[in-house]
C-alpha cells in the first residue's frame, strides 16, 4: 500500500476511535452546557447569535438536528449520487407506464402466489371416456415439423408475440427488461435484494432457493408432491435438469418430517417413524450443473439415483438418454412409473432476458415429453417457464391439457417478482395403461444436442433399427411404421396407439427435427433458415376458446405484476437507500405457513428434523468427518468383537426356547485384500461424500475405527448419514454370475439420526428392511444393503429345505443358495442365532388358532401383543453363531441344529 494511502487509512482509524470513544460524551455536555462550554467550536457559534434549541438565521430558521446519516448498500461513495451510477450504465431515467411501481400499487400479501387453473374435462362425468377423448382431440391438432405450417423464421423479437398477452402489457414489460440488460451485475443483485419483499426468505435449510420453491408450491397445492403416494408407500419421483438438487432435497426431507411428526404426535416417540419412504431418480447435465449429492444435507442422499445416459452427459434433448433414463424408471418400479415428475431446466439469459423463452423452447418440449415417458396413471409434472407468448410454448401447453385432468400456471411467491418465471403444473395423467408409457427405442444414431451421432445402448439390439422415428400424420396423427413391439423399451412394451403414446412420439420428431435444424442436417429442401414454430394447428387452438382465455387471462395478470416489480427494482437500483422494511416478518410468516423450519442450516449432513441428532451419536462423532477419527464407542453400543458359539449343551439350558428365538442366514464373508474374512462389526456413516460413495467407517471393539476404502475397495453401500449398525460385508452373485459385495445389517442402534437403541429387535429390523427398500436401487453396481429375513427357530428346518439348488463361480458344484430381495444369490455361511425376549416372557403357539403369543410362565398370563417389559434393547439383544456346515462329522452345525429341535 502507498505511504499517504497507508497514512490515511491510520487517520481515518484514529477518527473513528475518536468519535466513538469522546464523541457521544462531548455531545452530551454540549446539550447541557450550552454556549458556556469552554470550547472554540461553540465560541464560534456564540458569536454567531447561537441559542441552545434553536437554528440559526434571524428567524432562527436554521437546522436544529444533526445531519441524518443516510445508509448506503453498495459500493459507491463520495460523489455518486442516487442515480448517477444507473444513468450512467443506461440511456438515462427509465420511462414508467402505467403499471409502474408505487407504495400504493405493491400488495404484499404470504399468500399471493398468482394461480391459474384450467381443465378441458371440467364437464366429463365419465373418466373411463377420458383416454379415448383425449386421443380424439390430439389426433385432429398436432402437426408434423416438417409442415409449412409447422415452420417460419426464428422468432429474434418477442415483441411481435402479442397473440396471447396485452400488446400494451408487453411492451411495457420489454421497455423495462431492456433497462436491465445493460445494467451492471452487481448493482441490479443489489438493488434485487433490497426491493424483493420475499427475498429474506432465500434457501432456508436447503441447499438452493428452488427446493424453497418446492415448499411453497407443496403447500399451495395441499402436499400434491410430498403426499403423491400414502405415508406407508414409497413415493418415486423423477427431478430432470434441476441441478443441484433442490427439488430432491426437499421431497426427501419433507417425507421424513411429516413421518417423525406422524409418529411423534401419535406415540411421542420419533423412533416409531420408518425411515423416510421415497426414492427419487435424477437426470441433469454433468459437470458444473450436476447434482450435488455431498450437499444434501436435509434430506437422505442415499435415497437418489443419478443419471446420465450413454455418454454420461445426462443431456435431456437426447433421444437414447431419455429411452436408458425411462428404462432405469421401469426397472425400479416394476413398470410402474414415477408419481411425480419435477423440471427446472434454463439457461443463463443475463446477455438477453427478452429471449429467454425461445431460447429455451428446446428443453421445454423434452422436459414435457420427458415426463410423459415416466408418469404412471394420475401422476403429476410441473416444469418452470418464461414467458409464455410465443406459438410454440402455447401448443405445447395446449397438446399437454388433453393427457391431464387439470393444467396450471403458477408464479409462487418465491419466485422473483420481477422476472418472467413461472411454473407449468400437470395433474392427473390420463391414461388407460397401467403403468408408466416408457420411451420407444432410440435408432442407433439418434443426434445430440451437439450434433455428434449417439451411440447405442445395446448396439446389437439397434443395427437393424431405422435412422430415426418414421411417423405418418396423413391422419393427423402419428405411428410408427413398423410394429409397436419393436419400438418397445428394454423393460417393457410401449403403447404407441394412446394418446401419450402419441404425444410422445410427436414431440420426439420435433426434437429430432430441433436437432437436425440446428446442425444444418434437416431433410427439408429450401427450408435451412426456418425454424419450427408450431406444434398444433391453428385452426384447432383457435377454435378452443376457453384455453386461449387462460392462457391469455394468466399472461396479461403475470405481465401486470412483472411491470411493478421491474419498476421498483430499478428504482431501488437508482436509489441505493431504499430497502423494503417487511422481509422479516415476510420470511417468518411464509416458513410457518409452508411448515419449514426456521433454524441455521448446518455444514455436517445430519437430517434437519426438528429432533434433529440425538446426543448419544454426536458425542460419538464429534468432528468427524472433519477429523480423522470418531470418539470411542460407548460400551452399550459395542458388541463383541467375535460372536460366541451355540453348543449342543445350550439346547438344555433352562432359559432356552426355541420359539423365542430367531435365527439369521449369514452369507459367505466379502474377501479383503489381506484374504482376512470380515467379522461382524459396527459401521458408522458419515455422509455421502461424491456421487458413488459414503463416508463409512468400521470397528470390532469399540476403540479402534478403520475406513472400508482400506481394506474393502470399492465397497460403497447406501446407508444414510447418522446411522451406526452392526453389520457383515459379504458376497452375493448376479444371475450372470458376476460377484457383487454387500452389507448384511444385524442389527441397527442408529438410522439417519433416529435413536432405535429402545424398540424391539424385530422393530428395530423393520426400520432396517424399510431402509434397504428405498436404498438399493436394480442396476446399479455399488454394494447393496440386505436385511436377513428373521427365521423363527422352529421353523429353520423346514426354511433349509426349501433353499433353491444353484451354482456359481466359487463353489465346484450347485448347492442351497439364499436368495435377496434384488435377486442376487449368497452361499451360506454361518447362523447367527438372536435371543430377543426378556424372562420371564416366552413364545408359544396357540393349539386352536396355530398362531403365535406371548406367555409369561410366573403370572401365566398371555397376551398377542409384545409385553413392554419382554422387549430387549439394542443393549440386551443377545446373539449366538453356528456354523452352516461343520468341517468334520462332529461338528455341531445348522444341519444338527435343526435335526435337534425336530426330534
Amino acid at each position: 500500500m502507498p505511504r499517504v494511502a497507508a497514512n490515511l487509512l491510520h487517520f481515518r482509524v484514529f477518527c473513528s476511535l475518536k468519535m466513538d470513544s469522546d464523541g457521544p460524551t462531548k455531545a452530551k455536555k454540549a446539550k447541557l452546557q450550552g454556549p458556556e462550554m469552554h470550547s472554540k467550536a461553540w465560541h464560534i457559534m456564540s458569536g454567531m447569535g447561537y441559542e441552545a434549541g434553536k437554528g440559526l438565521g434571524a428567524m432562527s430558521q436554521g437546522r436544529t438536528e444533526p445531519v441524518t446519516v443516510q445508509t448506503k448498500h453498495d459500493r459507491r461513495g463520495v460523489g455518486g449520487g442516487a442515480g448517477s451510477h444507473l444513468r450512467d450504465s443506461t440511456t438515462g431515467d427509465f420511462p414508467r407506464g402505467p403499471h409502474a411501481w408505487t407504495e400504493e400499487t405493491e400488495e404484499v400479501k404470504v399468500d399471493g402466489d398468482l394461480v391459474y387453473e384450467w381443465s378441458r374435462w371440467t364437464g366429463e362425468k365419465d373418466v373411463d371416456d377420458l383416454p379415448h377423448l383425449a386421443l380424439e382431440g390430439i389426433q385432429g391438432g398436432i402437426l408434423p415439423p416438417t409442415s409449412p405450417d409447422a415452420l417460419g423464421p426464428p422468432v429474434c423479437d418477442l415483441g411481435t408475440q402479442t397473440r396471447y398477452c396485452s400488446s400494451e402489457l408487453l411492451q411495457e414489460v420489454l421497455q423495462y427488461k431492456n433497462c436491465l440488460d445493460n445494467m451492471p451485475r452487481d448493482l441490479l443483485t443489489s438493488a434485487r435484494i433490497r426491493s424483493n419483499p420475499f427475498e429474506e426468505i432465500r434457501k432456508g435449510i436447503f441447499m438452493n432457493r428452488a427446493a424453497m420453491k418446492m415448499a411453497n408450491m407443496d403447500s399451495l397445492t395441499n402436499g400434491l408432491f410430498s403426499q403423491a403416494a400414502p405415508p406407508h408407500e414409497i413415493l418415486h419421483f423423477a427431478d430432470i435438469c434441476a441441478g443441484p438438487g433442490g427439488f430432491s432435497e426437499y421431497l426427501t426431507w419433507r417425507r421424513g418430517a411429516s413421518a417423525l411428526a406422524a409418529a411423534e404426535s401419535t406415540t411421542g416417540n420419533s423412533a416409531a417413524a420408518l425411515f423416510p419412504r421415497v426414492r427419487g431418480y435424477g437426470m441433469t447435465l454433468s459437470g458444473s450443473c450436476d447434482f450435488r449429492l455431498d450437499n444434501f444435507l436435509a434430506g437422505p442422499a442415499e435415497v437418489f439415483r443419478p443419471f446420465y445416459g450413454p455418454k454420461q452427459d445426462g443431456d435431456i434433448t437426447s433421444w437414447a438418454n431419455l429411452e436408458g433414463f425411462a428404462n432405469l424408471i421401469h426397472k425400479n418400479t416394476d413398470g410402474r412409473g414415477v408419481h411425480v415428475v419435477m423440471a427446472d431446466g434454463g439457461f443463463d439469459a443475463s446477455s438477453g432476458y427478452n429471449l429467454q423463452e425461445v431460447q429455451s423452447k428446446h428443453i421445454y418440449l423434452c422436459q414435457c415429453l420427458c415426463a410423459l415417458t415416466l408418469l404412471r396413471p394420475s401422476g403429476s409434472f410441473v416444469t418452470k417457464l418464461f414467458d409464455v407468448v410465443t406459438d410454440f410454448s402455447v401448443d405445447l401447453i395446449w397438446l399437454m391439457s388433453h393427457v391431464f385432468k387439470k393444467v396450471s400456471l403458477i408464479k409462487p411467491v418465491t419466485s422473483r417478482p420481477a422476472n418472467s418465471e413461472r411454473y407449468l403444473l400437470c395433474e392427473g395423467l390420463i391414461t388407460s395403461s397401467s403403468g408408466m408409457a416408457g420411451c420407444p427405442r432410440a435408432p442407433s444414431k439418434a443426434s445430440s444436442s451437439d450434433g455428434r451421432a449417439e451411440p447405442a445402448v445395446n448396439e446389437g439390439e439397434f443395427k437393424r433399427r431405422p435412422r430415426g422415428l418414421k411417423v405418418d400424420y396423413s391422419c393427423g396423427y402419428c405411428y410408427p411404421s413398423t410394429p409397436a413391439h419393436t419400438h418397445g423399451t428394454e423393460s417393457g412394451q410401449f403403447d404407441s396407439t394412446s394418446a401419450v403414446g402419441t404425444l410422445i412420439q410427436h414431440f420426439l420428431a420435433v426434437s429430432e427435427e430441433l436437432h437436425a435444424r440446428s446442425t444444418g442436417e434437416s431433410t427439408a429442401s429450401n427450408q435451412e433458415c426456418l425454424d419450427v414454430l408450431r406444434l398444433a394447428s391453428d385452426a384447432a387452438l383457435c377454435n378452443d376458446t376457453g384455453f386461449k382465455t387462460f392462457i391469455t387471462n394468466a399472461n396479461d395478470k403475470i405481465a401486470e405484476n412483472q411491470c411493478i416489480y421491474l419498476t421498483k427494482l430499478l428504482t431501488y437500483a437508482q436509489d441505493a437507500t431504499l430497502e423494503d422494511t417487511n422481509q422479516k416478518s415476510i420470511r417468518d410468516a411464509c416458513l410457518a405457513k409452508w411448515k419449514v423450519p426456521s433454524v441455521e442450516r448446518h455444514s455436517v449432513p445430519w437430517p434437519l428434523w426438528p429432533s434433529n441428532i440425538h446426543k448419544v451419536l454426536d458425542s460419538i462423532i464429534g468432528n468427524f468427518p472433519r477429523t480423522f477419527s470418531p470418539e470411542l464407542l460407548p460400551d452399550d453400543l459395542k458388541r463383541p468383537s467375535k460372536v460366541p458359539a451355540f453348543s449342543p449343551a445350550d439346547l438344555y439350558r433352562r432359559d432356552f426356547n426355541q420359539l423365542s428365538m430367531l435365527a439369521l442366514v449369514l452369507a459367505a464373508p466379502h474377501l479383503n485384500g489381506s484374504n482376512e474374512l470380515p467379522r461382524p462389526m459396527m459401521v458408522l456413516s458419515c455422509g455421502v461424500s461424491s456421487q458413488t460413495s459414503c463416508r463409512l467407517k468400521y470397528t470390532y471393539d469399540g476403540s479402534q475405527w478403520d475406513e472400508f476404502s482400506n481394506s474393502l475397495l470399492h465397497f460403497n453401500p447406501r446407508l444414510p448419514a447418522a446411522s451406526l449398525v452392526w453389520a457383515l460385508p459379504v458376497n452375493t452373485y448376479c444371475q450372470c454370475g458376476l460377484r457383487r459385495s454387500a452389507l448384511v445389517v444385524l442389527d441397527a442402534a442408529f438410522l439417519y439420526g433416529v435413536d432405535l437403541r429402545s424398540l424391539h429387535y424385530q422393530q428395530r429390523m423393520r426400520h432396517v428392511r424399510k431402509l434397504c427398500e428405498v436404498a438399493n436401487f436394480v442396476g446399479e453396481s455399488r454394494a447393496k444393503l440386505i436385511a436377513p429375513p428373521l427365521i423363527p427357530l422352529a421353523e429353520l428346518s423346514s426354511y433349509m429345505k426349501q433353499l433353491p439348488v444353484r451354482s456359481c463361480r466359487d463353489q465346484p458344484v450347485p448347492a442351497p443358495m439364499l436368495t435377496t430381495d434384488f435377486g442376487s444369490s449368497c452361499i451360506p455361511e454361518s447362523l447367527i442365532l438372536v435371543h430377543h425376549l426378556g424372562g420371564p416372557w416366552i413364545v408359544c403357539r396357540s393349539r386352536s388358532t396355530n398362531c403365535f403369543y406371548y406367555f409369561n410362565v410366573n403370572t401365566q398370563e398371555s397376551t398377542y401383543e409384545l409385553p413392554p417389559d419382554a422387549a430387549l434393547s439394542f443393549r440386551e439383544t443377545r446373539f449366538f453363531s453356528v456354523d452352516w456346515k461343520g468341517n468334520s462329522r462332529d461338528d455341531f452345525d445348522a444341519a444338527k441344529l435343526a435335526a435337534s429341535l425336530n426330534s
